[in-house]
């Protein structure tokens, strides 16, 4: 490991607090800024989706906003920076241009729609599933944000990658 590596190591990872899902939503004026922000994803060249649903359904009781599209999907890693603030991959492909550049975008217009945002992804034979919820975070105590994610192959459902020490939490709710 090369020196500045080293005393790199030795610095505290900055936090992010879960209050921040919050104040970071406020970005957004109103909920139409929110809602673009989902959509910009699905338009995004590496989604790749052709077509895209808005549905508003009632989930043991609550209203469930759900944003369904027809794109490439999410592995592990590509759903883990999604879900992470400031990280983006995105780029032009000839004259379709990227949208989502900053990181931000998910985060800030989830949860300026609601508390929680549940993702359901499927790219090839891998499907994964992330949440971003600030009830998780609440109820859980947490002092930074935690994002519960795994991915599992079909047809087994063999679960590949797993954040292990949620799972118990994930349960708990």
């Amino acid at each position: 490991m090369s020196q500045s590596a080293a005393s790199l190591s030795e610095f505290a990872d900055s936090k992010i607090s879960p209050a921040y899902l919050y104040s970071n939503s406020t970005s957004h004026k109103g909920p139409f800024s929110a809602v673009a922000e989902l959509i910009d994803n699905a338009y995004d060249p590496d989604c790749n989706a052709t077509s895209m649903h808005i549905d508003l359904e009632k989930i043991n009781g609550k209203p469930c906003l759900m944003f369904t599209d027809n794109g490439n999907g999410m592995n592990y890693q590509t759903m883990h920076h999604m879900m992470s603030f400031g990280y983006s991959s995105k780029a032009d492909v000839g004259d379709h241009k990227a949208v989502g550049r900053y990181g931000n975008g998910f985060k800030s217009g989830s949860m300026r729609l609601g508390k929680d945002a549940l993702v359901l992804s499927r790219q090839d034979d891998l499907e994964s599933v992330g949440l971003l919820s600030q009830t998780f975070l609440e109820r859980t105590k947490a002092d930074t944000v935690k994002v519960p994610m795994f991915t599992w192959r079909l047809p087994d459902r063999e679960i590949i990658c797993i954040l292990s020490k949620l799972l118990s939490q994930i349960k708990a709710l």
